[in-house]
């Protein structure tokens, strides 16, 4: 029974050209989005490697009808994981009803698990730094809205924060702050900093004044 389907499954895939119609309409997906800079969450469609994922019978709910989809896998170049997937799901005379377009992973945003990293921070952070009244309110509110924006990528702004930071801290006085807790934020600035200058995320402008500062 289990072969009877597979074969029923591959003859109709075969006959409805399933494969190839899937690929095409992923390209004409792309053609009416390309000049959306956040369609592919911050990658090229050229570092991305489009792959048949295969064919399956789609039986869902009572008031769905059931289709036969199609997936294609998206994987980054030196990549056995994929970021992402495209299915086209059509009837069973072929024709097309559904399609999804999934990244499930953003380019930069993945690369540095941003959460861990306040954690690690918090972690050592004394909770009187959070009064507004403390000489440490400021370098720890940038902190956190450089972490915050880099996960709304909005990185030239987060940049803009890390400067602050470092600027903040050098006129503050590194005495004034616990010394584990400056330790571990200084690294995160360094990590956010060179990131941003390694991937060309920030202007020249600011590369500049990072360069100005002496950071």
């Amino acid at each position: 029974m289990t072969t009877d389907l597979a074969q029923q499954l591959a003859d109709f895939c075969e006959k409805f050209k399933l494969k190839e119609r899937t690929f095409e309409s992923f390209d004409e997906l792309y053609l009416k989005n390309c000049e959306d800079e956040n369609f592919f969450n911050g990658y090229e469609k050229c570092e991305l490697k489009p792959v048949f994922d295969g064919h399956r019978f789609n039986i869902r709910h009572s008031f769905l009808p059931p289709t036969v989809d199609t997936k294609i896998s998206l994987y980054p170049e030196n990549s056995l994981v994929p970021v992402g997937y495209y299915t086209l799901q059509v009837d069973f005379n072929g024709e097309i009803v559904d399609d999804f377009f999934v990244i499930e992973k953003e380019k930069y945003v993945e690369s540095i698990n941003m959460f861990s990293h306040f954690q690690y921070l918090n972690e050592s952070l004394p909770v009187g730094y959070l009064r507004r009244n403390m000489p440490q309110y400021p370098y720890v509110s940038y902190l956190s809205l450089a972490g915050t924006l880099f996960m709304s990528k909005k990185f030239e702004a987060s940049g803009r924060f890390v400067l602050r930071a470092y600027v903040n801290l050098e006129e503050t006085g590194e005495a004034y702050f616990e010394k584990n807790f400056l330790k571990k934020s200084k690294k995160f600035l360094k990590m956010l900093k060179n990131y941003y200058i390694e991937k060309q995320l920030i202007s020249p402008k600011l590369k500049a004044d990072f360069e100005r500062w002496g950071k």
